[in-house]
């Protein structure tokens, strides 16, 4: 009896390990996604002006910015990868608008 009630427990809390790295993990891509919600409006805002370059130049500077900021920041694989993806984007913009 005592031996099947120490397997419960060490059960219940091996299962609230997992649930605390489940909720960690959660907590890391919001994290992310709230720098990448930032980078993401400012690189919006070059993309948006794109047409008018004297407009987007300057715009260009903050996007970059927010992205160097983010880098480090950035915990999960995929969001340093939707990181690069905004660059590419300002990148372009940045050739069209010398």
């Amino acid at each position: 009896m005592g031996r099947a009630l120490g397997v419960v427990a060490f059960l219940a809390l091996a299962a609230a390990g997992c649930e605390n790295r489940r909720e960690k993990a959660i907590q890391k891509i919001g994290h992310d996604e709230e720098i990448l919600r930032r980078v993401n409006g400012a690189v919006n805002e070059v993309i948006r002006n794109a047409p008018d370059c004297e407009v987007a130049k300057p715009l260009l500077t903050e996007a970059y910015q927010r992205i160097d900021e983010a880098r480090p920041q950035l915990t999960a694989p995929a969001s340093g990868q939707t990181l690069e993806a905004l660059k590419v984007q300002v990148d372009r913009i940045a050739q069209l608008c010398p």
